[in-house]
């Protein structure tokens, strides 16, 4: 009896087809999945800084309390005028009057926005020779934060990519997918520096006395393989 190898052929494409089928509908339908941590940091010349700090005044009587409080703030105006810190850089907030043991204790916190940052520790030293009770650290900003904040961004996802890629190859696999992507609970976090080292002198080409904000980003990034 003669075998028909062409109708076996036929039996065993079919097979074939059917197997390649059934590994394809697998692959596409179970693919890898993974999370990556991606970093971005971007250190950036800070532009302008602010400066809070409180006056307060205690007296016997509240209204004496409130005059002289509010005389300070004069006085301390017209002392940032002379250091170049005019009236529109200056903010104040209702002066606010509480018992105290002495009578009564009037206090005002104000403000100011300085654009160079290299004396802020001399600044800062002539606030309390102007009676300053406290002052806090100063905040330094840029004028286009979000902007450094989408290079960031882009950073940290690069990062992500780099490890995914890394980890994508180890395992063989060629095809990968985001599906995912999660910032840490604080989007943006920053840092100052008050003065820039060397490697940030020569990399900005700045000097040594500009003030540095540090941006970091922290994304989870999460990868469908094939």
């Amino acid at each position: 009896m003669e075998v028909d190898f062409s109708l076996w052929k036929k039996y065993l494409s079919y097979l074939l087809a059917v197997l390649l089928l059934i590994f394809t509908y697998s692959w596409i339908t179970s693919p890898l999945v993974m999370s990556v941590t991606g970093v971005g940091e971007v250190s950036v010349p800070a532009e302008n800084a602010v400066l809070t700090f409180t006056l307060a005044s205690n007296k016997v009587s509240p209204s004496e309390a409130v005059t002289d409080v509010k005389n300070n703030i004069t006085n301390v105006k017209n002392s940032l005028k002379n250091l170049g810190i005019g009236d529109s850089d200056v903010y104040e907030s209702q002066v606010a009057v509480t018992p105290s043991e002495s009578g009564f204790q009037a206090t005002v916190n104000m403000g100011l926005k300085v654009n160079s940052i290299s004396n802020l520790d001399q600044l800062t030293t002539s606030l309390y020779g102007m009676k300053a009770i406290v002052v806090s650290q100063p905040q330094l900003s840029v004028k286009d934060s979000q902007k450094v904040q989408d290079e960031v961004y882009q950073i940290a996802l690069k990062d992500a990519k780099s490890k995914a890629n890394k980890m994508a190859l180890k395992n063989w696999k060629l095809i990968k997918k985001i599906v995912l992507i999660q910032e840490s609970e604080t989007p943006t976090t920053t840092s100052i520096t008050k003065q820039a080292n060397e490697a940030d002198q020569t990399e900005l080409n700045i000097d040594s006395s500009t003030g540095l904000i540090k941006f970091s980003k922290v994304l989870s990034v999460t990868y469908k393989l094939w």
